[in-house]
């Protein structure tokens, strides 16, 4: 599906899609492979491989037959979706920065780009395509930072059943799945800043460029290292909870085997004395009637004591 803006004084308004040539910004997202290849037999790019493999950002440097400078960059954005799947966790956003035209593709819909692309007021006209992705990517950001931080109900709640109802095996899973995203998420976050320096490096030296846009990723660099700072924190957070679960486990187990090992030892004390008196020899009790009762109490009674001695016992 093809999206088309155009520029009217300072305002991006929805063009006709037959009019792709005079359009200022075209949003391009789902299957086109035809258009896709065009810009890739163009310029010599590998649109599709970077929209495909969502797992790494790509930026360069393309020099036009009028020595013009022009640019391929994207960036990951991730979604947290619902139900702790990590399938499709994040989707490549590629943007193609000419002078006076930006070409966006990404391979499935985001509806923040499209919202945000419809009436969008400029500043920096002479560098509009510039701004255009700029401001797309603040939205991104701040998008991605707002889901970041609701990770952290996740990690409360399964706080809480570790608290309530113990080391259960759905605990782990839960816990497994906010690891995953974790690293997910970090790697993302990594791959992200490497195109920022990249955007950095290129668009602060263009001369004309408005201060307002300077700004812009002025604040993208601040809200990158937020995200950093709160992965590491929730990283950190639920390796703490991984070494609790591990030392309730481990109580747990000694628990086990302290109560096996009690049950053995007073168990043991019948046996002995139940030995004793089996043996082929005169012992107390032998020719009386009410000596098996007797050795039976003896028992009893010699273990409740071993029994009460091992209880208040502490080790």
């Amino acid at each position: 599906m093809l999206k088309t803006y155009s520029l009217t004084t300072d305002t991006l308004l929805v063009s006709s899609e037959s009019d792709i040539k005079n359009s200022s910004v075209v949003y391009v997202y789902g299957d086109e492979r035809e258009y896709i290849e065009s810009f890739e037999h163009k310029y010599d790019l590998k649109i599709g491989n970077i929209l495909t493999f969502d797992d790494q950002v790509a930026y360069d440097t393309m020099i036009d037959r009028n020595d013009e400078k022009n640019f391929l960059v994207s960036f990951l954005f991730p979604k947290i979706h619902e139900g702790g799947h990590l399938d499709n966790l994040t989707t490549s956003v590629v943007f193609l920065v000419f002078k006076n035209k930006l070409i966006i593709f990404t391979n499935q819909k985001l509806n923040s780009i499209s919202e945000l692309l419809s009436n969008m007021v400029l500043r920096d006209i002479n560098n509009f395509t510039e701004e255009v992705l700029l401001k797309i990517m603040q939205k991104d950001f701040y998008a991605m930072l707002n889901d970041l931080r609701g990770i952290k109900e996740k990690i409360d709640d399964l706080d809480s059943k570790i608290s309530t109802s113990g080391p259960l095996r759905p605990t782990f899973g839960d816990l497994l799945t906010l690891q995953k995203y974790m690293i997910a998420l970090s790697s993302t976050y990594k791959a992200n800043h490497k195109e920022l320096d990249f955007i950095k490096k290129n668009f602060t030296t263009i001369d004309d460029i408005d201060f307002s846009t300077k700004k812009i990723i002025d604040d993208l660099y601040d809200t990158s290292d937020t995200m950093d700072r709160i992965i590491l924190g929730y990283s950190q957070y639920l390796d703490n909870l991984e070494n609790m679960i591990n030392n309730m486990i481990s109580y747990q187990l000694n628990m086990i085997m302290k109560t096996l090992t009690e049950i053995s030892i007073i168990l043991t004390i019948p046996a002995i004395i139940f030995g004793f008196w089996g043996i082929n020899v005169d012992v107390p009790f032998e020719k009386s009637s009410y000596g098996f009762f007797a050795v039976l109490i003896i028992s009893v009674i010699l273990s409740l004591i071993c029994w009460f001695w091992l209880r208040r016992k502490k080790y």
